[in-house]
C-alpha cells in the first residue's frame, strides 16, 4: 500500500550556484513542495541548522571552502541534524575516490548532476517515506536509548512492519548491538543469517564479532572473498587490518590500510591509523604521504588542527633523515617550514612555541647544524606535564639525534610510565612509542652517523662489526638505498657470519627494495657491479 506522502516539509538546499538553485526551485514546487530554504554555502548552512530543524537536506558536493562533505562531518559532529533528517549529495563529480569517500559517510542518496525531476522526485519520495515510516526508532536513536530500540525493532521484525524494510532493519539490529558491544547477541543474531546468500553484509557483521573473540581464520574465509565485491571491498579491507592489527601484523595492516585510503581517502580515522602504522613499519615515505593526505583533507573541515600541521612538518624530517639525496632531503625540509609557516598562520592564537622549537631543532640537525640545535633543545622548559604525547616523542627523537641520549631515553621512559597519557592512546601509537625507546636505547647515535660509522667500521676491515651496525641501520630505515647497498655488500664481503643473522632474508630484501628504487647514476653503477659479482635473484 502507498504511503502518503508529506509535502509540508522543511528542506534547506545547500548549493552555491545560482542556476542551481533556481532549478532545485524550480523542481520543488513542481513536485509540491514549498517550504525551503537555501544556503549558497557550508557556513550559512551550518548557522540554519543551529537556528531550524530540518526534514530534508539537499547538499551539493561542489562548495567552495569547506564542500559538503565536510559540511556533512560537521553537522554529525555537532548533533545538527538528528536520524530522521534526510540527506541528499549532489555532486557533478563522479572520481571513484570521491564516490567511495560520501558512500561511506552514508547518506540517504547521491545523485550525479545532471539529473532529471523524475530522478529527483525518486530520491526524495523515497528518503522522506523511509524517515516518516521509522520516525518513533530514529527518536529513540536520537536520545541513544539502546534497548527501547530494540525492542521496537524488534517487534517490527515480529509483525513483519513494512516488509519492503526488512533487509534494512536486520541491518540496523545488527550496528546497534555491536555499538552496544552486545558481541555475544551480535554472534548469534549475524550468525542465525549467514546462510541468506543475498545478504552479504550479514558477512562484514559476523566477521566483525569473530575478530572481537580473537577467531581470526574464521572471520579471514569470511572477508577474503568480500575483496572481489565493489561494493563491499572497502569495509572488508578495514576488518582485515583491524584483524592483522590485533595480530601484530603490522606490514599485512598497512597493505590493506593502503588500499583502503586508496579507494576513499577523505577518511580521516583511516589516514591516522595509517600514519601510525606506517612509522611502526619505518616506512617513513608513506607516513609523509599521510601527513600530508590529513593535513589536505582535513582544511576547511571541523578537524583541521594546529596538529595536523606539526605532524606534516615533524613527517618530513623523519623522511628527510631517511633519504640519501640531497635534493630531496631539501625539498621535504622546505615542506616542514612551510608547514609550520601555514600552522602560525592559520591558528595566530596558538602559539605551540616548544613544539615549534623542537622541529626548528630537527630542521637544524637535518643541515648539519648541531650545535645550533642542540642550543636550542638546551633553552627548552624540562618539564612535560602538559605536553601531549607527540610532543614528547618529537623531543626525544631531537634530543637523540644531537646526541643528548641519556635525556632523550628519559623522555621516553617517562612517557611510557604515564598512566594518564598512555590511557587514551591509539594502541598502534602505543606500540610506535615502545619501539622507538628500544630502538634508541641500543642505537648510541643518530640513525644518519650510525650508518656512517658502520662505513668507516667496514673500511677499517672490522667486517663483523660493520655488518652488525648495517643490519640495525637497515631495520630502522628500509628505504634508505645508501644502507641496503651498504648492507648487501657487507653481506658478500663479511666470512663466517653469525648463523643467527639471516642472511638470505636480508639479502632478499635489499634486493627487492633496490629494484624497485629510484636510483642515481652511482647508485645504479654499484647495484650492477654488485648483481654482477653474483647472482642476484630478484
Amino acid at each position: 500500500m502507498a504511503v502518503k506522502l508529506n509535502k509540508d516539509i522543511q528542506i534547506l538546499v545547500v548549493d552555491e550556484q545560482p542556476l542551481t538553485q533556481n532549478y532545485l526551485r524550480y523542481a520543488l514546487e513542481t513536485l509540491g513542495y514549498s517550504s525551503f530554504t537555501y544556503a549558497e554555502n557550508s557556513a550559512v548552512a551550518l548557522t540554519q541548522c543551529r537556528d531550524k530543524t530540518f526534514d530534508l537536506i539537499i547538499c551539493s558536493f561542489n562548495l567552495n571552502g569547506k564542500d559538503g562533505y565536510q559540511l556533512y562531518q560537521e553537522l554529525k559532529a555537532r548533533n545538527l541534524f538528528s536520524h530522521s533528517t534526510g540527506f541528499i549529495f549532489i555532486s557533478a563529480e563522479t572520481d571513484p575516490s570521491l564516490v567511495h569517500s560520501v558512500l561511506e559517510l552514508q547518506p540517504d542518496e547521491f545523485m550525479v548532476k545532471p539529473y532529471a525531476i523524475k530522478d529527483l522526485k525518486e530520491r526524495i519520495d523515497r528518503t522522506v517515506q523511509r524517515k516518516n515510516l521509522f520516525r518513533p526508532l530514529y527518536s529513540l536513536l536520537d536520545q541513544h536509548k539502546t534497548e527501547p530500540a530494540l525492542r521496537l525493532l524488534e517487534q517490527w521484525l515480529d509483525q513483519g512492519y513494512q516488509p519492503k524494510y526488512h533487509s534494512m532493519l536486520l541491518k540496523l539490529k545488527g550496528e546497534i548491538l555491536q555499538q552496544a558491544g552486545r558481541w555475544t547477541e551480535s554472534e548469534q543474531f549475524y550468525s542465525s543469517l549467514i546462510h541468506n546468500g543475498n545478504l552479504h553484509w550479514v558477512k562484514l557483521g559476523l566477521a566483525r564479532c569473530l575478530i572481537q573473540r580473537e577467531r581470526f581464520s574464521e572471520a579471514q574465509s569470511l572477508l577474503q572473498p568480500l575483496l572481489n565485491r565493489a561494493d563491499l571491498k572497502l569495509a572488508a579491507l578495514d576488518l582485515l587490518a583491524e584483524m592483522h592489527l590485533r595480530q601484530h601484523l603490522y606490514k599485512k595492516a598497512q597493505s590493506e590500510l593502503l588500499q583502503a585510503a586508496d579507494m576513499a581517502p577523505r577518511n580521516l580515522m583511516r589516514q591516522q591509523k595509517l600514519l601510525n602504522l606506517s612509522r611502526l613499519t619505518h616506512d617513513y615515505e608513506q607516513q609523509f604521504k599521510a601527513a600530508k593526505d590529513l593535513v589536505r583533507f582535513a582544511r576547511f573541515s571541523v578537524y583541521e588542527q594546529p596538529d595536523l600541521y606539526l605532524n606534516l612538518a615533524r613527517a618530513s624530517i623523519d623522511y628527510a633523515l631517511s633519504v640519501d639525496e640531497a635534493e630531496q632531503a631539501n625539498r621535504l625540509s622546505k615542506v616542514a617550514n612551510e608547514s609550520l609557516s601555514n600552522m602560525r598562520q592559520l591558528f595566530p592564537e596558538q602559539h605551540k612555541a616548544e613544539q615549534q622549537a623542537v622541529v626548528q631543532a630537527r630542521i637544524y640537525y637535518l643541515k648539519d647544524q648541531i650545535d645550533k640545535a642542540k642550543q636550542l633543545l638546551l633553552a627548552l622548559d624540562k618539564t612535560q606535564a602538559t605536553q601531549a604525547p607527540e610532543d614528547i616523542l618529537d623531543k626525544a627523537k631531537a634530543l637523540h639525534e644531537v646526541g643528548l641520549l641519556s635525556s632523550s631515553r628519559e623522555l621516553l621512559r617517562q612517557l611510557l610510565q604515564d598512566e594518564n597519557k598512555l590511557k587514551t592512546l591509539d594502541p598502534v601509537f602505543l606500540s610506535y612509542l615502545k619501539q622507538e625507546l628500544k630502538e634508541r636505547e641500543t642505537l648510541p647515535m643518530g640513525p644518519r652517523e650510525f650508518n656512517n660509522n658502520a662505513v668507516l667500521l667496514y673500511e677499517r676491515g672490522q667486517w663483523h662489526q660493520a655488518l652488525n651496525a648495517f643490519i640495525q641501520a637497515f631495520t630502522i630505515m628500509p628505504g634508505n638505498v645508501g644502507i641496503a647497498l651498504n648492507l648487501l655488500q657487507s653481506l658478500r664481503s663479511t666470512e663466517n657470519i653469525d648463523p643467527a643473522i639471516q642472511t638470505e632474508q636480508l639479502r632478499l630484501q635489499c634486493e627487492v627494495m633496490l629494484s624497485k628504487a629510484k636510483l642515481n647514476e652511482e647508485q645504479q653503477k654499484r647495484w650492477l657491479q654488485l648483481q654482477s659479482q653474483q647472482k642476484i635473484a630478484i
